[in-house]
Protein backbone atom coordinates (compact mmCIF):
# COMPACT_ATOMS: atom_id res chain seq x y z
CA UNK A 1 0.00 0.00 0.00
CA UNK A 2 1.50 3.11 -0.84
CA UNK A 3 0.94 6.55 0.56
CA UNK A 4 -0.87 7.37 -2.29
CA UNK A 5 -3.65 4.76 -1.48
CA UNK A 6 -3.83 5.52 1.83
CA UNK A 7 -4.82 9.46 1.47
CA UNK A 8 -5.54 10.42 -2.15
CA UNK A 9 -5.81 14.50 -1.66
CA UNK A 10 -2.05 13.72 -1.53
CA UNK A 11 -1.82 15.13 2.51
CA UNK A 12 0.86 13.46 4.31
CA UNK A 13 -0.69 10.25 6.02
CA UNK A 14 0.37 11.29 9.59
CA UNK A 15 -1.74 14.41 8.79
CA UNK A 16 -4.86 14.24 11.63
CA UNK A 17 -6.93 16.56 10.02
CA UNK A 18 -10.84 14.79 10.36
CA UNK A 19 -10.77 14.36 6.07
CA UNK A 20 -7.24 12.59 6.07
CA UNK A 21 -7.91 10.57 8.60
CA UNK A 22 -11.42 9.70 6.93
CA UNK A 23 -8.91 8.95 4.12
CA UNK A 24 -6.91 6.92 6.24
CA UNK A 25 -9.34 5.01 7.68
CA UNK A 26 -11.50 4.09 4.68
CA UNK A 27 -7.97 3.37 2.83
CA UNK A 28 -7.09 0.65 5.92
CA UNK A 29 -10.63 -0.64 5.89
CA UNK A 30 -10.58 -1.57 2.23
CA UNK A 31 -7.23 -3.08 2.75
CA UNK A 32 -8.51 -5.15 5.29
CA UNK A 33 -11.38 -6.51 3.33
CA UNK A 34 -8.71 -7.64 0.54
CA UNK A 35 -7.25 -9.53 3.31
CA UNK A 36 -4.00 -9.44 1.63
CA UNK A 37 -1.25 -10.36 4.32
CA UNK A 38 1.80 -8.95 2.16
CA UNK A 39 -0.33 -5.21 2.30
CA UNK A 40 -1.91 -5.90 5.96
CA UNK A 41 1.85 -6.72 7.60
CA UNK A 42 2.99 -2.92 7.11
CA UNK A 43 -0.92 -1.70 7.22
CA UNK A 44 -1.12 -2.61 10.81
CA UNK A 45 1.97 -1.10 12.44
CA UNK A 46 0.61 2.44 10.45
CA UNK A 47 -2.21 2.17 12.10
CA UNK A 48 -0.98 1.77 15.53
CA UNK A 49 1.56 4.36 14.63
CA UNK A 50 -0.95 6.92 13.20
CA UNK A 51 -4.29 6.75 14.16
CA UNK A 52 -6.26 9.74 15.73
CA UNK A 53 -8.25 6.87 17.64
CA UNK A 54 -6.84 4.62 20.05
CA UNK A 55 -10.16 2.79 20.27
CA UNK A 56 -10.40 2.18 16.37
CA UNK A 57 -6.82 1.54 16.32
CA UNK A 58 -7.04 -1.55 18.88
CA UNK A 59 -9.93 -2.45 17.35
CA UNK A 60 -8.09 -3.80 14.21
CA UNK A 61 -4.79 -4.82 15.80
CA UNK A 62 -7.15 -7.43 17.83
CA UNK A 63 -8.27 -8.47 14.43
CA UNK A 64 -5.24 -8.42 12.41
CA UNK A 65 -3.63 -10.26 15.55
CA UNK A 66 -6.13 -13.36 14.42
CA UNK A 67 -4.97 -13.16 11.13
CA UNK A 68 -3.86 -16.64 8.88
CA UNK A 69 -0.45 -14.85 8.14
CA UNK A 70 2.56 -15.22 11.21
CA UNK A 71 3.66 -12.34 9.66
CA UNK A 72 0.56 -9.74 10.32
CA UNK A 73 0.01 -11.65 13.47
CA UNK A 74 2.81 -10.65 15.08
CA UNK A 75 2.64 -7.36 13.80
CA UNK A 76 -0.65 -6.54 15.36
CA UNK A 77 0.79 -7.67 18.57
CA UNK A 78 4.03 -5.48 18.33
CA UNK A 79 1.41 -2.76 17.13
CA UNK A 80 -0.50 -3.07 21.13
CA UNK A 81 2.70 -2.05 22.35
CA UNK A 82 2.56 1.29 20.20
CA UNK A 83 -0.70 2.11 21.23
CA UNK A 84 0.71 1.68 24.59
CA UNK A 85 3.16 4.11 23.95
CA UNK A 86 1.44 6.49 22.30
CA UNK A 87 -1.47 6.75 24.20
CA UNK A 88 -0.46 5.91 27.75
CA UNK A 89 -3.56 3.38 27.70
CA UNK A 90 -5.01 0.27 26.02
CA UNK A 91 -8.30 -2.00 26.96
CA UNK A 92 -6.53 -4.28 29.15
CA UNK A 93 -9.53 -6.95 28.25
CA UNK A 94 -8.82 -7.57 25.06
CA UNK A 95 -5.38 -6.53 24.55
CA UNK A 96 -4.36 -9.01 27.46
CA UNK A 97 -5.63 -12.04 26.45
CA UNK A 98 -4.28 -11.30 22.33
CA UNK A 99 -0.44 -10.90 23.98
CA UNK A 100 -1.06 -14.07 26.10
CA UNK A 101 -2.01 -15.97 23.22
CA UNK A 102 0.60 -15.05 20.71
CA UNK A 103 3.14 -15.30 23.72
CA UNK A 104 2.04 -18.96 22.64
CA UNK A 105 1.62 -18.82 18.68
CA UNK A 106 3.21 -22.01 16.66
CA UNK A 107 5.66 -18.84 14.89
CA UNK A 108 8.69 -17.96 16.43
CA UNK A 109 8.13 -14.64 14.93
CA UNK A 110 4.82 -14.34 16.59
CA UNK A 111 6.09 -15.43 19.86
CA UNK A 112 9.16 -12.82 19.51
CA UNK A 113 6.98 -10.02 18.79
CA UNK A 114 4.48 -11.10 21.42
CA UNK A 115 7.81 -11.02 24.08
CA UNK A 116 8.38 -7.50 22.83
CA UNK A 117 4.68 -5.89 23.06
CA UNK A 118 4.99 -7.39 26.67
CA UNK A 119 7.57 -5.56 27.62
CA UNK A 120 6.29 -2.44 26.33
CA UNK A 121 3.09 -3.20 27.81
CA UNK A 122 5.43 -3.41 31.26
CA UNK A 123 7.49 -0.55 30.35
CA UNK A 124 4.64 1.91 29.49
CA UNK A 125 1.51 0.59 31.37
CA UNK A 126 3.23 -1.12 34.34
CA UNK A 127 1.73 -4.78 33.36
CA UNK A 128 3.05 -7.97 34.34
CA UNK A 129 2.70 -10.23 32.03
CA UNK A 130 4.66 -14.21 31.97
CA UNK A 131 7.01 -14.31 29.52
CA UNK A 132 8.80 -17.54 29.11
CA UNK A 133 12.62 -17.06 28.61
CA UNK A 134 13.71 -18.14 25.22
Amino acid sequence: MTDRDMNASGDSPSDTSPSAEAAFRRAAEDAIERDEAWELADLVLRIAQEAASREWAQSCCIQLSRHHSAEVRGNAVTGFGHLARRFGRVEPQGVRRRVEIALHDPSAYVRSQARSAALDLHTFLGWELEVDEV
